[in-house]
C-alpha cells in the first residue's frame, strides 16, 4: 500500500483523534471526560500508535510520519500525564477515594464495632455489679489506679499535663492498637476479634467502676468522648480491615485462600491512610483539648461536633457519584 492510499483509509481515525484532542484540552484533562468518550478516545489512541509503527517502517521519509508523531504526542500527554499533587486531585482522594472505600467496607467495621460493643457491655454490667472485679479484666498496672470503695476524682493532675508529650504517647498508643487490629486479621480474623472484644472489656469496664462508684460522670464522659468518637472510628475501620482478611483466608470462595487473601487485604490497605490521619487528629485531641479548663459540657458538645464530621464523611462516599 501507498502513503497517499494509507492515508485516505486511515484519516478520519486521525481527524476524530484530533478532535478528541481539543475537546480534552478545553476540558482540561482526560478526567472530566465521559466514559464512553474515553473508551473511543483510547481506541483511537491506539490506533493512531499501530499506524505511527506501520507508517515509520515503510514511509520513513513521508510527511505522514511526522503528522502522526505529533499526533499521538498530543494524546499520550492527555492518555497518561497527570498533575500528580494538584489540589484538585488531593481533594478527589480526600473527598471521594476514601469515603468510597468505607462505604465498600462497611459490613466489616460494623461487625468490628459489634464485637467491642459487646464486650463494653458485657465488663460494664460485670464490674458495676462488683467493682473488685475491675482487676480481672484490666491490666494490673491500670487497675491499680481504682480503689473500689473510693469515689474516683477525675482530671487531677491535669494541670500539669504536657501536650506534646501526650499527643506522642498516645498517637505510639493508639497505633499499636489499631495496628494489631489489622495485622491480626492474619489469623483468620480471630486475632482481630479478641483486640476488638479486649479492648471493649477495657473501656466498659472502666466505665463500669466509674457508675458503680459514684464518679462525676459528667466529667469521665467529657475526658473520653472530644478524641474518643474519632479514636474508635479508627480502631474499627482497622478491625474491619482486619476481618476482612479473616474473611479472606476462612471463606475464599472460588478462589484460592491466597488468592483470596491477597484480593481483600488490597481493599483492607486501602483504609490505612484513613486509619492513620483519624489517630493523630484523635491523639491531638486528647493531648491539647481535653485537659483544657473549661466546661465539661462544652467537651461534650465538641465530641457531638466530631461524631457528626465522622458520620458526615462517612456517609459521603454512600451519595457522593464521579
Amino acid at each position: 500500500m501507498n502513503e497517499t492510499a494509507f492515508v485516505a483509509k486511515n484519516e478520519d481515525n486521525w481527524k476524530a483523534l484530533e478532535d478528541f484532542n481539543n475537546r480534552l484540552a478545553k476540558y482540561g484533562g482526560i478526567k472530566k471526560a465521559g466514559t464512553e468518550e474515553v473508551r473511543e478516545f483510547a481506541r483511537l489512541f491506539r490506533l493512531a500508535g499501530f499506524n505511527l509503527a506501520y507508517a515509520k517502517t515503510h514511509y520513513p521519509t513521508g510527511t505522514t510520519v511526522t503528522y502522526l508523531n505529533r499526533l499521538v504526542g498530543i494524546s499520550h500527554n492527555f492518555f497518561y500525564v497527570r498533575e500528580r499533587g494538584s489540589f484538585s486531585e488531593i481533594k478527589e482522594y480526600f473527598f471521594h477515594t476514601l469515603p468510597g472505600v468505607v462505604r465498600e467496607t462497611y459490613r466489616y467495621w460494623v461487625a468490628a464495632m459489634a464485637v467491642f460493643a459487646f464486650g463494653l457491655m458485657f465488663a460494664g454490667f460485670y464490674v458495676a455489679g462488683d467493682t473488685t472485679r475491675l482487676g480481672e479484666i484490666m491490666p494490673a498496672g491500670m487497675a491499680a489506679g481504682f480503689t473500689p470503695g473510693e469515689t474516683p476524682t477525675l482530671g487531677e493532675g491535669i494541670e500539669h499535663w504536657d501536650g506534646s508529650f501526650m499527643s506522642a504517647f498516645f498517637i505510639t498508643n493508639n497505633t499499636t492498637v489499631a495496628f494489631n487490629a489489622f495485622a491480626w486479621g492474619l489469623l483468620a480474623g480471630i486475632g482481630s476479634l479478641f483486640i476488638l472484644f479486649y479492648n471493649g472489656l477495657i473501656v466498659g469496664g472502666l466505665f463500669g467502676f466509674f457508675h458503680a462508684e459514684g464518679a462525676d460522670l459528667l466529667v469521665a464522659y467529657s475526658l473520653v468522648l472530644p478524641h474518643g468518637i474519632i479514636e474508635l472510628g479508627a480502631i474499627f475501620l482497622a478491625g474491619g480491615g482486619g476481618l476482612m482478611m479473616g474473611k479472606g483466608i476462612l471463606l475464599p470462595g472460588e478462589f484460592t485462600r491466597r488468592h483470596s487473601l491477597v484480593f481483600h487485604a488490597k481493599t483492607a490497605v486501602k483504609l490505612i491512610p484513613l486509619i492513620v490521619i483519624m489517630l493523630v487528629i484523635a491523639a491531638f485531641i486528647e493531648g491539647f483539648f481535653t485537659p483544657l479548663p473549661i466546661s465539661p459540657w462544652l467537651k461534650i458538645i465538641f465530641a457531638a461536633f466530631t461524631g457528626i464530621v465522622m458520620i458526615a464523611y462517612f456517609l459521603k462516599g454512600a451519595f457522593t457519584t464521579r
